[in-house]
């Protein structure tokens, strides 16, 4: 068994996120059949648990061609930088929060004491014969 690395770089940092296969001499023969439909989602899942960043459809058919070329050209490390928004932010149009809806209660205001303070209220009649 032989030890292939791909190492994930993000635009927004310096980290690289490391996934890493063993393959055998017939998988390293024809990497392309190791990653089926299983081996993808998991390369999927362990790179966004690792960078916290979505890895869309498209970022993943990225990093499988440029890991692939490598290991058919006998590389066992290969890195790829790529510009992935954060995983909170891709889901944020799933979101589907309805709030909290409960009214406030009203309270009634203690009006017994309010006074002015100073001075006295214009009469009223000087105030609509404008």
């Amino acid at each position: 068994m032989v030890t292939y690395k791909f190492f994930l770089k993000t635009q927004d940092s310096r980290d690289r996120y490391e996934y890493v296969v063993n393959l055998n001499s017939n998988q390293e023969n024809n990497p392309r059949l190791f990653f089926n439909t299983e081996e993808k989602e998991k390369l999927r899942h362990s790179l966004q648990q690792k960078s916290l960043c979505a890895i869309k459809e498209k970022h993943l058919i990225q990093i499988l061609n440029t890991w692939i070329e490598d290991i058919e050209e006998g590389y066992r490390e290969s890195s790829l930088t790529l510009d992935l928004p954060l995983l909170i932010e891709s889901n944020i149009e799933q979101l589907d929060e309805q709030g909290y809806q409960d009214l406030p209660s009203l309270l009634s205001p203690e009006i017994s004491q309010i006074e002015p303070k100073w001075g006295m209220l214009p009469p009223l009649a000087r105030i609509f014969s404008n």
